[in-house]
């Protein structure tokens, strides 16, 4: 019974499909031929005036990387004197 069913909706499915027919699209209009545009002068090419960089930097990192490195320094001064005694 099911598989009926499955077949009359398959046909009239299909029967739906073919009696209608699509409606007619009308042919597409030919582009209108156009004159082109005036063609624009090259932009002439300026070149930027050179402008210096702000000074935004500072000796902090120097003295942060010198002080790192008194540390290490002290601290390999301890462990050779450890050894030494």
């Amino acid at each position: 019974m099911v598989r009926l069913l499955l077949i009359l909706g398959l046909v009239l499915n299909l029967v739906a499909c073919a009696s209608s027919p699509e409606p007619e699209t009308p042919p597409p209009t030919p582009p209108v031929a156009e004159s082109p545009p005036p063609a624009e002068p090259a932009p002439v090419y300026e070149p930027e005036p050179v402008r210096e960089l702000p000074k935004t930097a500072s000796s902090l990192p120097a003295l942060g990387l010198s002080g790192l490195a008194a540390l290490a320094g002290a601290g390999a001064l301890h462990v050779v004197r450890r050894r030494i005694r």
